[in-house]
């Protein structure tokens, strides 16, 4: 058994989302996708196409009242069943968007799942 390492809880949220991916600040890869779980620091994604573990992404989130453009880094990358991929990613910076109503809309939806 593993150690929990996160930093802030994970809530399922399936939001779209739309992509660019960076190796070595060259853009290699771009798409849509959807999230799995968000947190605060974190996000899985689950996409079509590989992402090297050491890449970085920049995600425009679109929830239902607002839209987030972050950056973040690859920590991890798994081929599933289906054939597609889940990817975890460590959110680093807000480009653009609120980072407060992202923090808010998740601790609501957490709040939801307990109730």
């Amino acid at each position: 058994m593993t150690s929990e390492q996160r930093q802030a809880p994970r809530v399922q949220a399936a939001y779209q989302i739309m992509y660019e991916c960076f190796q070595r600040e060259t853009k290699v890869s771009e798409g849509t996708a959807q999230t799995v779980n968000l947190s605060e620091r974190g996000a899985l994604i689950e996409l079509t196409q590989e992402v090297a573990p050491d890449a970085s992404m920049i995600l425009w989130i679109f929830a239902p009242f607002y839209t987030l453009l972050i950056k973040g880094d690859v920590v991890h990358a798994h081929r599933r069943t289906n054939g597609l991929f889940r990817i975890g990613v460590k959110l680093t910076d807000v480009i653009e968007g609120n980072w407060q109503v992202f923090k808010k809309d998740l601790q609501a939806r957490a709040n939801d799942l307990v109730l």
